[in-house]
């Protein structure tokens, strides 16, 4: 878990993990993580004080602060979202991180405005906004090189792209750290599930067969992606806690084990699990969704984890 000295990135188990196409009706349980519905303001109180200090909180963007739509250019943030994070942004004692897998520039038009958020582009790439710049260290990375990340993308593209004219509807969209085959556009979800299975499947017998070690084949809300191992949200998270307890005067607080008084972290998908398994048991990690979760808490939507966000911005 994160701790004041190192901040070590925590695999979330096999059972927290879903198959592409599973159905969210045949999905049990969110397994023991507890609806934000049941806590009352003294509860929350409890785990985000008043005062006593600087407060972080790591978000994602799609699926987590805004529902997702049929194509990815589409979720751009509402006017009540607009709302939201001006409110948090005005908290002096609130550090809002922004950590997404979308790009710069998306992070930079639409939430440069506000001049505390912290926008962390596509996981830990690259830090966007306030002109800051973070390249992780090749040892973290995985020591992948441009060249070696072409290499592996001009290996698992064109499979995509060959299910993206099979399956009308769906649709490849390449960044700079992975690739994402998206289907909610498919009106026969059926078969989007059973196109998602089957991709999952090639993907990952490419990736033994081509022993491409370090890239990783995920299920996510309506996608499949593929990514470097080594390009993680959760090592962005650790960084900034790292970072922030080299700080002159920061130190550990008992509460949370870390430099902040209280954090929160939510996200809706695989790539989010990592940093629940890697917080500490005092934190306020919520899963949005019904998908089997590390996180302690969860709410059904994007609406009810912004009606949270709105709670603490007025606590």
């Amino acid at each position: 878990p994160l701790s004041s000295s190192s901040c070590t990135v925590v695999e979330p188990s096999q059972a927290t993990k879903v198959q592409a196409g599973t159905p969210a009706a045949q999905v049990s349980t969110v397994r023991g993580a507890v609806h934000v519905d049941v806590l009352s303001d003294e509860q929350l109180q409890a785990l985000w004080p008043r005062g006593d200090g600087p407060k972080a909180l790591f978000l994602d963007y799609d699926g987590t602060l805004r529902e997702f739509e049929p194509r990815p250019e589409l979720a751009v943030p509402t006017p009540e979202l607009h709302d939201l994070l001006a409110a948090l942004n005005a908290r002096k004692d609130l550090v809002v991180h922004i950590i997404s897998g979308r790009n710069a520039e998306f992070l930079n038009t639409h939430f440069g405005a506000y001049n505390r958020l912290v926008l962390i582009a596509e996981h830990e790439r690259r830090v966007a906004g306030r002109f800051q710049i973070w390249t992780p260290p090749n040892e973290a990375r995985g020591a992948v090189t441009p060249d070696c990340e072409e290499a592996w993308k001009l290996v698992l593209l064109p499979e995509m792209e060959d299910f993206a004219r099979q399956v009308p509807g769906t649709q490849v969209e390449e960044k700079a750290t992975g690739l994402v085959w998206h289907y909610r556009g498919v009106a026969d979800k059926q078969l989007g599930s059973q196109a998602a299975s089957l991709l999952l499947q090639r993907l990952r017998r490419l990736v033994q067969e081509r022993h491409l070690m370090q890239i990783t084949v995920l299920p996510g809300k309506m996608t499949v992606e593929v990514s470097h191992r080594g390009l993680k949200k959760a090592q962005a998270m650790c960084r900034i806690f790292n970072e922030q307890q080299a700080l002159p005067g920061s130190g550990k607080t008992a509460a949370t084990d870390s430099p902040f008084a209280a954090v929160l972290v939510a996200g809706d998908g695989a790539s989010d699990e990592p940093m629940f398994t890697s917080a500490a048991s005092s934190f306020l990690t919520v899963k949005v969704g019904h998908e089997p979760t590390a996180a302690r808490f969860h709410v059904d939507d994007p609406a009810q984890l912004r009606t949270l966000l709105w709670r603490i911005a007025a606590s």
